[in-house]
C-alpha cells in the first residue's frame, strides 16, 4: 500500500503506520493509520495476489482507513 497524489508535490507522504490485517475464510480486511508527517493523502492504492502482490489493486480515497478485499479462496487466492 502506498499514499498517492494526483497532482505535483514538493514531497510525498510518509508510509501508513499501524497496519493491522484480520483474515476470514473467503477475505481480509487490512487497516491502517495515516502517516505521522501530516502531509496531505490524497489516496491510497492497495496492491494484492497470489504471489505478486499488484496483480489486483484498488484505489482507495485519502480519507479512508481500511478495507475489505473479497473473493479469497482458502489458500488465499482471488476468485474471479
Amino acid at each position: 500500500m502506498i499514499p498517492i497524489g494526483w497532482f505535483v508535490e514538493t514531497s510525498a507522504p510518509g508510509q501508513p503506520r499501524r497496519v493491522t490485517s484480520k483474515a476470514f475464510a473467503d477475505y481480509v480486511i487490512v487497516s491502517w493509520e495515516p502517516p505521522e508527517d501530516g502531509a496531505e493523502v490524497r489516496g491510497y492504492v492497495i496492491g494484492y495476489g497470489e504471489g505478486v502482490p499488484d496483480v489486483n489493486w484498488q484505489y482507495l480515497e485519502g480519507h479512508r482507513r481500511n478495507v475489505t478485499v473479497k473473493n479469497l479462496s482458502k489458500k488465499g487466492t482471488i476468485r474471479g
